[in-house]
């Protein structure tokens, strides 16, 4: 713990296939959050992770580069997280399947001007209304990529346009 991202993505994993721009780092599974490449120089470790509104989880990372459409990793991430709610707590199983609705609408040209803030109010009551471990970190691949790749979302909830090209709009 304490190498950068950098060391790590360039030096030990060897960088970016194809030598594609780096997109995001995404850091602790289903339940983690996305980097951006200008937090590359931050150390890993759980304090910073938190910082950055993600977590060490199970240690894995997932390297993006720029073909990858940011809102459709979010609905991927969710998708996953909502599938494996144990459904008993009410604000994980129908507020996961809420948000995965809301980013499925945003990814196929159906996004409302609305719909960031919906997901932002839902990813806070989910957080703190949640029972376990699941139900707290499930929205934070949805408010790192909100919050580091803003605009892709308003691209496609304003433009009609995916930026990277990814999603069926």
């Amino acid at each position: 713990m304490g190498i950068t991202l950098r060391k790590i993505i360039y030096e030990i994993g060897g960088g970016i296939a194809g030598s594609k721009k780096l997109k995001a780092v995404q850091t602790g599974g289903p339940s983690g959050g996305c980097i951006p490449p200008d937090l590359l120089d931050m150390p890993v470790d759980f304090d910073s992770l938190k910082e950055a509104g993600t977590i060490m989880g199970s240690g894995g990372m997932v390297i993006m580069d720029e073909d990858t459409c940011m809102v459709d990793v979010a609905r991927y991430f969710l998708d996953f997280t909502r599938r494996e709610s144990c459904g008993q707590c009410i604000p994980c199983r129908l507020g996961t399947q809420q948000m995965f609705e809301i980013l499925n609408d945003i990814t196929t040209g159906n996004g409302r001007p609305g719909d960031i803030d919906l997901l932002l109010k839902l990813s806070g009551s989910i957080k703190r209304s949640s029972i376990c471990g699941l139900g707290k970190t499930a929205p934070n691949p949805v408010l790192t990529t909100i919050r580091y790749f803003r605009d892709e979302f308003e691209a496609h909830i304003n433009e009609k346009r995916c930026p990277a090209g990814v999603c069926n709009m």
